[in-house]
């Protein structure tokens, strides 16, 4: 949903697209995208993996092996949280935008 709702947004705009709300949808659908296709099978990967230590080992043995684990994980879980935070920003800003211009079209 994070890369489609824009690309959806974008194509039923009730505005002109100018680069302000152009760009806004941009940046969440790239985020999205960016989520999807990289950071989710990362973060995906690197939790079979620690599931597959922790079956395999215990004890000092499975926190040495798991301690690398964790620090991908938490770096890869820390870049999507990041891109979703972009996803939002550039969600907000199209809505500033949109509001904007609905407003300038009502009648006074």
């Amino acid at each position: 949903m994070q890369a489609a709702s824009p690309v959806i947004l974008a194509l039923t705009a009730p505005i002109s697209l100018t680069k302000g709300p152009l760009y806004s949808l941009v940046i969440a659908s790239v985020s999205g995208l960016t989520n999807l296709f990289w950071l989710l099978p990362w973060t995906h990967r690197v939790k079979e993996q620690r599931k597959d230590i922790s079956k395999k080992y215990t004890g000092d043995e499975l926190e040495a092996k798991d301690a690398v684990l964790r620090k991908e994980f938490g770096k890869s879980h820390g870049l999507s949280l990041l891109f979703n935070l972009s996803n939002v920003c550039g969600m907000l800003a199209y809505g500033v935008c949109l509001s904007g211009g609905l407003l300038r079209k009502i009648p006074k």
